[in-house]
Formats: C-alpha cells, structure tokens, sequence
C-alpha cells in the first residue's frame, strides 16, 4: 500500500501539535438550589435507617429522596434555619442542632424537648449518643453538654473544668472512651478521668475541624494544620509537603482502609495511607470548600459545600473529556488503537487526536488530514492510522497524514476501514457510495447498482471462520470469499437499518439496529426482548473480558446477561439482567454516536458523544446489591392529603386515588423501577419506572395498594409501603338502604297485587250482579209467566191427559224458577256476607217448617255478620245446609233443630242437629247425603254425619 501515498516532497518534523488535558471531569453527581435544596450551603448531612439523605444549610433542613428536596424551616418548628449538624438516634429520631439549640423530628413533627431548653440561643455544632445512651452536644461558645438517660442535662466543661469552649466533633471508641474534637484541641474522657492532649504535654497544638474513628481503631483528626492519624498511640501528620490540596479540613468521611475522603478548603482530598489524590473543579467538584461528607448505605460518598450545594461521588468508573479539558471538538466520532497502546480520536471537525502520557497531541489539516471532519480510524499491520473524512481517506505514517487521491480513491464520506489480514487489501464502508474492496492495483465498488445490498455500510467485522460481515442500512451483509448472503426483518432483523455488527467470544453474531438488538448464532436470529431496549436505537454491542454484553443506545451504556435476558420469564429476575449507566454515574452524555466505540487492550471502553467522550472501566463496575429503601410521599384521595399510616374510609364519590413513592437508592436513582398492586383492582402485579400512579373512579370495595422498589442491579426492597383503605359503597348501595327499597317494592307490589285484586273483584262482583239481574228479570220472570200461562190453560176447557201435562209443566216451571232463585242469590255479590247467608237459612227454614210444629234454633252470637264469603264457600255452605234440612223434613220426627254456623275470617263451621228417630240405616244413603258429601268435597270441606241421639251433619273447612 505504500505505492498508494504520495512522496512527502517535505519531511516534517514535526508530528501534531500538543494540546495538554487539563485534567478528566470525573462521575460527580451535583445537586443544588436549582434542584430544589433550599441553600447551596451544605454544613452537615447524614442518612437515615430508611435511606433518606438529611442535609442542614445555612437556610434551613432538607430531605431528600433521589428526586426532590423537601424542605423544613422555623415555621415547621425548626429551632433556628441555619443548621449546624444532624443526628439520628437509636430510636430512630433526628436531632437537628441548629444556630439557637435543637430540634427533634419524631416522626414528622419538628420538636424542641423541654429537657434540652437550656441549650437554646446556642450554636449546636456535634450532636452524638454514646453506648449507654447518654446524648452529647457540641456548641459554638458554651463548650460540651451531656444528657443522661434520666433526662438530666450537665454542661461537662464547668463540671470538669475544661477548657473546652468550640466543640466540634464527639466520638466513642469501641472501649467506651468518649474523644472530643473542638478548637482548644483533643480530649478524651473515660469514666470519671478526663485527658486533655494539649500542646504542654508535648502533643501537637490542633485547632480540630472534625474527628472519627474508624472500625480498625484508627482516630483521624481534621484540623486547620492538616490530617493527623492517631492509631496504637503512634500520631502521624499529614500536610501540603505530603500531596494534601489543603491542610484546612473540614470533614473527614473513611469510605474503607485505604480510601480516607478528606474535606478541604480547596476542593477534595482521597488519602490511601501513603498519597493523596485531589479533586477539584476541573474534575468536577461544584465548590472548592467542603464543609461535611459521609458515606451512604450504597457507598457512595457524599459532600456538603459552600456555594455547591452537594455532591456525589459514584466511583471512579468513568474519565471524561470536552473542549474545557483537551478536545478539539465535542462530537467524537470514532477511535482506534495503535500497537504500542495510545489511543487514536475522531471528531467531527476537530480532525484526529491521539492521547499518550496525560496530553492530547492533535493533527489537523495543516497536519496533512484531507478534512477535519473525520468519521473512521484504523490502525493496519504497518502501524499506519488511517482516517476516514467526509472527503475521502488520509494515512498517518512517518510523522503525518497523506491523502488517497480521486483516482486512488474517489468516494466520500467514509464510516469503516477494515484490513484484509490475508490480502493487505482494504474492506471500506461508505456513506451512499456503498462498499469498497481497496486493493494496491485499484478497487472494486459493490452497490445495490451491481446487487449489493444497500449503499450505506456502517461496520466490517471478520469471523474466525474467515467470513466478512457487513452492517447496512438494507441488513446484514456476508461474504464468504465466494458470494454474497443477506440477513434482514424477513429473517428476523428487528430492523434493515444496521449500525454495528460484533462477533463474541462463541463465534455468535451481534447486531445493533435503529430498533433494538439481534443475535445470529448461525441458524437463528434471536431479538434482545428486554423492554428497556425495545424499539431503541442501538449503535454498538461490546463483549468485555469478564464476557459481559455492553450495549451502546441514545440513553447510555446498557450491561445486559444474555442468558437472563433470553431465558428467564420471571420479570423481576430480568431486571437484574440488564442495568443502563449515562450521565448519572459520570458519562459525559447520554446520547452515543454511530462508529463512536472501542474496547482498548486495557479492558477499558472509549464512547464517543456528541458532547465530547468518555472512557469507561467495565471492571471497575460493581454490582449494588443493598436493598432499597421505600416509602409513600404522597398519598391523596380526590385531591385531599391523606396520612400514609392510616387507614381510611371514604365515601363513594371521592374514588380517584393518587400514590406517589419513592425508591431510595442513589447510586442509579433514574434506574429504580416498581412492582405495584392494588389488591381488590388489579389482577396481577405490575412494573412501571414512574413514582406516581392514579386510580381513577374506583367502585366500592377494600383495598390494599402495595409497591415494591429495584434498584438498578434488580435488587428488591425488604419491605413493601403498603396503604389500605376503604371506599364505601354509595346509599343506594347499603344494606338498610338495599333491605328498606326491597321492603318498599315488596309493599308496593302487593298494593298493586291488592289494588288491582280489588279492582278486578269489584269488576267481577258487578258483573255477578248484572248476570244475577238477567237471571233473575229475564229467564226468571220468563218462567214465572210459563207457569202462569200453565195454570190459565188449565183453567180452561181441556181434557184430562193435556191438564196433567200443563199441571207437570207448571209444577215444572216453578221448581226451575226456586232452583234458579238459589243460583241468583249465589251469585248475587251483594249476598256474600255472614249475614246474607244465615238470613237465606232462616228464610228457607221458615219456608219449610211453615206448620210451626218444630223448634227452630239459631247459634249465631259469635259471627261477624258483616264478614264475607268467598261464593263457592257460601254457596256449598248452603245447598249443605239445605240437603240436611230437607233430610230432616223427609226422614225425622224432630221436634227441634239447632243451627249452628261460625266465621273467624278463614274457618267456617256448619252443625245441623235435631233430636229425631229414624230406623236403623234409613239415613246413611240416598242421593242427598251423596249430595252434601259432593259439596263438601268441592270446597275441600270436612263432612260429619251421625245420627245418634238425632240426625246431625257438621261441615267445617278452612278458606285457601
């Protein structure tokens, strides 16, 4: 290939010009009064049981979940806004100790006890509870305090004639010694003995910022003059002459044995036992003077500032670097990397950089680069670089670039070059111009022109198998040294538009699309499912050392366990299959750009952004495995605040719920996704990335909301936050209301049944009137004048035989009109009382017995004469009655009878006696006892016929 560059006709001595890094921008996390702290003066901060993080400013005290600042002021019941230092007991409370005493915050409610009233209108600088549950108080002016557990409050600087009066830090050693750090210096009291290290005793004259002891026993001790380490009775100090930014500390935080973080007056100090490490704003770090710093439950290293607000420190994960710090241009676009190590950079406009020993040397079109606007870089078998640019391609060898020429090579925009190892030729990959085979004799084009796939080639990668893979924007193309295949949607593709291709370590293709991620292993193309990937674009996937899948998106760098991911379908193992890290664990941006990856010799990873570049150590990753905190924010109930603790009862027409909550982890706080279930709505849990969720129009019922927090790495909570409540079911819906409107339909439906019945039985007792008035006026006056007529003819001039026959007809006539006189009054509705029918018995019994020879007896005393009948009743009742009498007339020599009838409403009774004699069995048959038998049968009556002692007949029944 060297027939392919021009003769330098001038050697250059020169080889770039040198741009020196002023230092990388290191994963520090800031958070402000933009944020919403209330003051960017942050004088203490700690952590709770729960994760909360507790910050106490120059204006008031903060808590904080990840998200937001909640703020706490005097007229919360806050002492004093301006916050020295806070404290969270065994008992789980916060001290607040304040310019003018102290507050207690149990559990949401600020406090000042009445025991510690005395401290008020002094500056709490240290609050602290030792072993026996004593509390100590550091002030600004008035020396030490303790509290003991019978609530007596002693000023130990008068007690024990201290000269003690800036109290600034209190500590206790696993032997119970109490070491107090103030500006008078070092003292240690133990039991009754106190011991002041002063400087008349030949130890160091130390003006104490801030102390601790550490869990090997070791006391650090921040001063004004520098760190001094007191461990076994051997003090060692330390100052600028051994590496220390600064030797005013303010706070010391121990992260572990070798990592002691050191607050300065001139930014941040990590001290290893033998040498400092600085951070400053360069790296960084939002203010120069640390005021406070602590440790959290993750690991994470926080710091309080003057003017900063605070700051995390996530790990040394990530080195960035802008314009501000060496680049010559923030969007990187590419990178290689040479034999001897150094690291080869492409920018859009900056031309090409190489980083080597903590500097940037830069080549520029003045430097023989054919564009400043580069895409590509490849570093070949003879050590050359070569640049890929919007113009064309330039070669780096002998101390500078030179330009392929048209005829050379007279395409653009180049995205790939890739050397043949078995030929010396080049595979490159254009943009619109498509593939280009660079041989030292010329070159070959495929295009879609002469059936290539697509004219857009972003990546060439080989195989072990000696096969060429090319990612388009139409799908995958290989080469197998003979022929062209394809891969695309049709097979699987989740999109032709193809960015990257890596092959991993089991020969498995990857591919990274404009949606998403796919694998090849040969036979099959399998899809990434994970939702978090899904529909995303994907600009590279990277296997490391360690055999772990780094994905490159618009969003970050996602970790990602294939084999959870393609295997497992428990949606909380998944989660721990795939973790995202971007700018909230210290890359420069979250959006990655195409080509913009390397994984260097080192295991590290270069990301090209298109706000300048990061380099990124895999190894350096850890997996968080601390369970996240969780609890309610907010719980609201149609617009009103409800207490999280408590359950509640509400009426039916306040049921739109509104939770909001907060997973506390801090190392990934964007990352902390939810499992959520409203038990008595939702059939299944459900996950969901946002903290605030709605229920809307809720029906009646109990429920039971529960939620559960992942951090980033897919560990869950301990606990669940859980709420339960009650929506009442509205009035409609009670059971008093739902038992009266069953009784007032119920009552309603039978006075219709009733009113209608009535109505419909005075239609019918009007028409038994009517049909009784035709019978009667009509068939029966109509029989009347027949048997007249009969009687006028016989008095005529007949023969015998014709009298005898008009004299049957007659006879005739008028039984028909005294039967149809019984049918009339039966049906007759004005006839239906009690009454009516004893008053037609005593009408017939005065019919019959006319000769007056035989006493009538009447037992109606007790009947309610005004009651009514049903017709069948009465009428049965009374051809009954009628039979048994005529039995009498016919077959007795009665000389009394007693009729005897009785009506409560429902049962009747009707006894006919007399006192006769008649011969034996003359009156147990004939038709009419058949008949009486008959029509007690009908009415479903009971019948009883003696005739002992007399002839009796007792029909008694009860009306349905």
């Amino acid at each position: 290939m060297k027939r392919l560059i021009p003769t330098a006709v001038i050697v250059l001595l020169l080889t770039g010009w040198l741009c020196p890094a002023e230092g990388q921008i290191l994963p520090f996390r800031n958070y402000s009064i933009e944020l919403g702290l209330s003051e960017s003066v942050a004088h203490t901060i700690i952590q709770d049981h729960r994760g909360y993080i507790w910050v106490g400013t120059g204006y008031g005290l903060n808590r904080f979940d990840g998200k937001r600042f909640r703020q706490y002021y005097t007229e919360d019941g806050l002492a004093n806004n301006r916050v020295h230092s806070i404290f969270q007991d065994s008992k789980m409370s916060i001290w607040v100790g304040t310019e003018t005493g102290i507050s207690v915050l149990e559990p949401d409610t600020l406090i000042t006890p009445a025991v510690v009233q005395r401290l008020n209108g002094y500056a709490i600088l240290d609050i602290f509870e030792d072993q026996s549950g004593n509390y100590w108080f550091g002030t600004d002016t008035a020396g030490l305090w303790r509290l003991d557990a019978m609530g007596q409050l002693t000023s130990i600087h008068e007690l024990e004639n201290l000269p003690l009066v800036s109290v600034r830090s209190i500590q206790q050693d696993e032997t119970g010694r109490i070491w107090i750090g103030s500006r008078e210096g070092l003292v240690r009291i133990c039991d009754d003995e106190v011991y002041h290290y002063s400087s008349a005793k030949g130890y160091p004259d130390l003006q104490i910022r801030d102390l601790k002891i550490d869990e090997f026993g070791r006391i650090w001790i921040g001063s004004r003059t520098g760190l001094v380490r007191y461990e076994k009775g051997v003090i060692s100090r330390f100052g600028r002459e051994d590496g220390l930014a600064d030797a005013r500390i303010q706070s010391i935080t121990v992260e572990s044995y070798d990592r002691v973080w050191l607050g300065t007056e001139s930014g941040i100090s990590l001290f290893n036992g033998t040498e400092f490490r600085n951070f400053s704003r360069e790296q960084g770090v939002p203010a120069l003077i640390i005021y406070s710093s602590m440790k959290d439950l993750e690991g994470n290293i926080w710091f309080g500032t003057l003017g900063g607000g605070i700051t995390v420190y996530v790990g040394d994960i990530t080195e960035s670097y802008t314009i501000d710090n060496g680049l010559t241009n923030n969007v990187v676009t590419g990178f290689t990397e040479d034999a001897s190590g150094r690291i080869w950079i492409a920018t859009y406009g900056g031309g090409v950089l190489r980083r080597e020993e903590g500097h940037f040397s830069v080549f520029q079109e003045q430097e023989g680069l054919i564009d400043n606007k580069v895409y590509a870089l490849y570093a070949d078998s003879d050590e050359r670089i070569w640049a890929g640019t919007r113009e064309g391609i330039s070669i780096y060898s002998n101390g500078r670039f030179e330009s392929l020429t048209d005829e050379q090579f007279p395409f653009r925009v180049v995205r790939r070059i890739v050397e043949d190892p078995g030929s010396g030729a080049f595979w490159i990959g254009t943009y619109n111009d498509g593939l280009i085979y660079l041989t030292e004799d010329g070159f070959t084009q495929y295009h879609i022109a002469n059936g290539f796939l697509h004219d857009t080639v972003m990546d060439v990668k080989l195989d072990p198998d000696g096969v060429w893979w090319f990612a388009t924007y139409g799908g995958v193309a290989f080469y197998d040294g003979h022929e062209f295949g394809s891969l695309t949607i049709a097979d699987g593709l989740p999109s032709n538009g193809v960015i990257h291709v890596h092959i991993d370590h089991n020969g498995d293709k990857w591919f990274s699309t404009f949606n998403g991620v796919a694998r090849y292993n040969g036979e099959r193309v399998d899809v990434l499912p994970e939702f978090q990937l899904a529909e995303k674009i994907s600009y590279f996937t990277i296997q490391d050392r360690l055999n772990r899948f780094w994905i490159g998106t618009n969003f970050g760098i996602f970790r990602a366990d294939p084999e959870i991911l393609f295997h497992s379908d428990d949606h909380s193992e998944r989660l721990g299959g795939i973790r995202l890290f971007n700018k909230n664990q210290g890359l420069i941006a979250n959006e990655l750009n195409a080509g913009a990856s390397l994984l260097a010799s080192d295991g590290s990873i270069w990301l090209g952004t298109v706000e300048g570049l990061s380099h990124f150590f895999p190894e350096r990753t850890r997996s968080n495995y601390h369970q996240p905190g969780i609890g309610f924010e907010e719980v609201m109930i149609s617009g009103r605040m409800m207490n999280p603790e408590r359950r509640v009862q509400v009426r039916h027409d306040r049921n739109f719920l509104q939770f909001e909550f907060n997973g506390l982890s801090y190392e990934a706080p964007d990352q902390i996704v939810y499992r959520y279930q409203l038990r008595g709505f939702d059939a299944d849990w459900n996950y969901t990335r946002d903290n605030i969720l709605r229920y809307p129009s809720l029906p009646a019922g109990e429920y039971l909301f529960e939620v559960f927090a992942y951090n980033a790495d897919g560990v869950r909570s301990a606990d669940s936050a859980q709420y339960l409540f009650r929506i009442m079911p509205p009035f409609y819906f009670q059971w008093w209301f739902i038992l009266l409107a069953v009784l007032l339909i119920v009552t309603m439906i039978t006075l219709y049944l009733r009113y209608f019945g009535i109505r419909k039985q005075v239609d019918i007792e009007r028409m038994r009137v009517q049909i009784a008035s035709d019978l009667h006026d009509d068939v029966g006056s109509s029989l009347t004048e027949l048997a007249l007529q009969t009687d006028f003819l016989q008095a005529g001039d007949v023969n015998s035989e014709v009298r005898a026959t008009l004299r049957q007809l007659g006879e005739q006539s008028r039984k028909i009109v005294s039967s149809l006189d019984d049918i009339v009054w039966s049906i007759d509705s004005r006839n239906d009382t009690a009454g009516d029918l004893t008053d037609r018995m005593q009408d017939y019994v005065n019919q019959i017995f006319a000769t007056g020879n035989t006493e009538i007896h009447y037992h109606f005393d007790k009947l309610r004469m005004n009651e009514k009948l049903p017709v069948d009743v009465k009428e049965n009742v009374y051809l009954i009655f009628k039979e048994a009498i005529n039995n009498i007339i016919k077959h007795s020599s009665a000389t009394r009878v007693d009729i005897h009838f009785s009506f409560s409403g429902k049962r009747y009774e009707l006894v006919i006696a007399d006192n006769g004699a008649t011969k034996k069995n003359d009156r147990k048959s004939g038709q009419g006892l058949r008949n009486i038998k008959m029509r007690a049968d009908r009415i479903g009556s009971e019948v009883e016929i003696t005739d002992q002692n007399g002839f009796t007949v007792r029909a008694a029944g009860t009306i349905q």
